[in-house]
């Protein structure tokens, strides 16, 4: 009769530390928030804590509502929160009236300490310091979001018009070939892949986009980025301005699988660009008048799905004006698509 009540204490015992564990513990958080350009620090700025939870035991798999906590920073830049949650992970953001919100600060979880129903999250109160962009002179200008759009024409050359959002004639209603694209596509064949316990029918692929202006000088300045989910981001995320100069002419981007291996692409998930387009020069070579862009994310491409092409892009219409701090309420695209908005800056 001892030895059974010894083994269901034991039995309990491991059954409520197993149970505890999918419960809530303690997370504290000093968060230090500062301007991105001067590095001062910035008081009353709204700070949010979101911890991650995962469903109570018999409750199912998974991941639950995320607890929520917020404050402010005192006048030394630092707002301290504490939040339950048993995720094991928890991110913060930053906003502040003039700036763009910070997100995307993560702290990971890695241990507990404490009796049950007291447990602190591990490690305890560690300081995060986070940037805000403050606001500058954000100004209308065309942005436009395409998905998979349909390149008129394969191997061969085809204009868009940026301010415009349209190809060139006859495929379009552009006027000037802003960007010229040309999706090279080889002749598509299936090969076998033998393994050990079957043969497969592999599909080969291999397509390369080419990307270009269509004047002296017009070009590209590659600005690689975390992309957005892998870390902090800010609502602005690129610069304020194109630079002035080190834009390279061309953009070569291709796509290709093998029988033994799946496809490889140089499309880049932190790919982002500055553009120089409609470029005029003296006598001298002298660059006179050019326009300028941004495209966030890279020209992405599948070499399975036959000519589709995404990208976003801003651009200024006004001639030699580099700001491309977009307005989102100032989009000099009218009535475009819920799919073809552009909300970010």
């Amino acid at each position: 009769m001892k030895v059974f009540h010894e083994r269901w204490v034991l039995m309990f015992g491991l059954v409520a530390l197993l149970c505890s564990s999918g419960y809530a513990q303690q997370c504290k958080v000093t968060v230090v928030v500062k301007d991105f350009d001067t590095g001062t620090v910035l008081t009353n700025a709204l700070v949010g804590l979101s911890v991650d939870t995962n469903i109570k035991p018999g409750w199912g798999w998974g991941a639950g509502k995320p607890n929520d906590y917020s404050g402010y920073t005192d006048t030394t830049g630092v707002c301290v929160l504490t939040g339950e949650g048993n995720g094991g992970t928890a991110t913060v953001y930053a906003k502040k009236e003039g700036y763009y919100v910070s997100s995307g600060y993560r702290v990971g979880i890695t241990n507990v300490t404490g009796i049950v129903g007291m447990r602190k999250w591990q490690p305890w109160n560690p300081t995060l310091n986070v940037v805000l962009k403050k606001m500058g002179k954000p100004i209308p200008l065309y942005a436009k979001r395409l998905r998979e759009m349909e390149i008129p024409l394969e191997n061969e050359p085809v204009g868009f018009d940026l301010v415009a959002g349209d190809w060139m004639s006859p495929h379009g209603e552009g006027k000037n070939p802003d960007i010229v694209f040309q999706m090279d596509r080889k002749p598509e064949r299936v090969e076998e892949r033998v393994s050990p316990h079957r043969i497969v029918s592999v599909t080969l692929h291999d397509v390369t986009l080419t990307v270009h202006g269509s004047n002296d000088g017009d070009g590209f300045h590659l600005v690689p980025m975390v992309p957005i989910g892998n870390g902090p981001t800010s609502g602005l995320r690129m610069p304020r301005e194109a630079p002035l100069d080190d834009y390279e002419p061309t953009i070569t981007k291709r796509a290709y699988n093998s029988v033994a291996e799946p496809i490889h692409t140089d499309v880049r998930d932190d790919a982002n660009y500055f553009f120089r387009l409609r470029t005029e020069k003296d006598e001298d070579g002298k660059i006179v008048s050019a326009l300028y862009g941004k495209i966030t994310g890279d020209f992405r491409f599948e070499p399975h799905v036959r000519k589709k092409l995404s990208f976003t892009y801003y651009i200024n219409p006004t001639p030699n004006d580099r700001n491309l701090e977009f307005d989102p309420k100032k989009n000099l695209f009218k009535h475009l698509s819920l799919q073809e908005e552009v909300r970010e800056p």
